[in-house]
């Protein structure tokens, strides 16, 4: 009988011949049809193969983790892991359950690792050699020993009595492309829901992307929406003993870990201002503000405004300072005029230029290409169109 692909890529990992191999590929960034070559006379090609996806997998594995270089993924397995620094901050909420965790649909890993820093994790995964990969990398991360791991379906393995529960379903069921529609995810919102009715308490990680608001509101859950260095990285929608009580919407921005959430504030804080005058300052929240709908009451507490209706620009009179804000200070308000931006590019001397757009169809890479800032002065133009107001550009400085 044939090895499968985990068969192969572990005899890659575990035998010399095989880790001669990896070294070999692992020194070449781009193969070349001689390279496929020279390797095929040092193994077959089936171990060729392995070796590529290893190596692959490492490669696209280095910018979640920091031990990826020793790390064994799956190819489609990497891109649905959780970075590591996201699995961390939810593990938090994890510290030391007494009855252990369930991560369930565990994939490679990614949770499961953070999860066993303070927990006996039992890692649930249709596909054994996806259980295969997490052991690996649960050594690799020294928590091995934390870690059992389980070949079932998530609907049909039972939860041990009082441990808590953490899934990742699959986004891409069937090898179809990835659904922001959780009716699409295996298992389905369902299916959640009941685990969330009947056990202590959990998250479900969502795609931020996803429709969570039409499955995951109400006072059950509290779903929080996490970036990382700025990109948005998932919805988690908390149930039960790990839900923060009163608390339905929260944003929260790494590496810093800041977080704001819907009862931040001072008691009655109003409706923030209308959208209006430009302040001296512009700032461009972080967008885990923006998806989990806390913006406006982000703004208000902030005592910001937004600059258009429906742009996600914020504007007042002075620096504000936080994580989750990126600050600019106004230079001047443009007409969004490309000749008129021409010229000042040239009077000004600008280069390089940072260019943030809102609301328009034309890239920053078609603005820059355009405006052609080969200056020595750095600066920064955010252009903004909205629905019902004309559209400007503003001449910045970052702070």
């Amino acid at each position: 009988m044939m090895p499968d692909a985990a068969e192969l890529e572990l005899l890659i990992l575990t035998t010399d011949a095989g880790r001669a191999l990896l070294a070999e590929v692992a020194g070449i960034a781009r193969p070349i049809p001689a390279d496929l070559t020279r390797w095929r006379k040092l193994a077959p090609a089936d171990w060729v193969a392995a070796a590529l996806r290893v190596v692959e997998g490492r490669r696209k594995g280095a910018s979640k983790f920091v031990r990826a270089d020793r790390m064994w993924f799956d190819l489609v397995g990497v891109e649905q892991a959780t970075a590591e620094a996201v699995a961390r901050h939810k593990a938090r909420r994890f510290a030391a359950v007494p009855e252990g965790v369930v991560d369930l649909c565990s994939g490679i890993g990614g949770d499961t690792l953070a999860l066993a820093e303070s927990n006996r994790v039992i890692a649930v995964d249709l596909d054994p050699g996806m259980g295969r990969r997490t052991l690996w990398n649960a050594s690799v991360y020294d928590v091995a020993e934390k870690v059992t791991t389980v070949p079932s379906r998530a609907e049909d393995y039972e939860i041990p009595p009082g441990a808590s529960i953490h899934v990742d379903p699959d986004r891409r069921p069937g090898g179809r492309a990835r659904s922001k529609d959780l009716t699409g995810y295996s298992p389905g919102p369902e299916f959640l829901r009941q685990l969330a009715s009947s056990k202590r308490g959990g998250a479900f990680k969502l795609g931020p992307a996803s429709d969570f608001e039409t499955h995951f509101d109400g006072p059950d859950f509290e779903v929080e929406v996490v970036s990382l260095g700025g990109e948005c990285k998932e919805a988690t929608a908390w149930f039960g003993d790990l839900a923060s009580p009163g608390i339905r919407r929260r944003a929260t921005c790494l590496p810093s870990g800041a977080t704001f959430a819907d009862n931040d504030g001072p008691p009655g804080i109003g409706p923030p201002r209308a959208p209006g005058t430009l302040g001296a300052w512009v700032f461009d929240p972080d967008p885990s503000l923006s998806r989990s709908g806390l913006l406006d009451r982000f703004a208000a507490v902030q005592g910001l405004r937004r600059i258009v209706a429906g742009v996600d620009f914020l504007t007042g009179p002075g620096l504000v300072e936080s994580p989750f804000l990126a600050s600019f200070e106004v230079v001047e308000a443009l007409p969004l005029d490309l000749k008129v931006l021409r010229r000042e590019v040239a009077m000004r001397g600008l280069g390089p230029l940072e260019i943030k757009t809102r609301g328009l169809k034309t890239t920053p890479e078609a603005y820059r290409a355009q405006l052609r800032p080969e200056g020595p002065n750095p600066a920064t133009l955010l252009l903004i169109a909205g629905h019902d107001a004309p559209s400007r550009a503003i001449l910045a400085r970052r702070v």
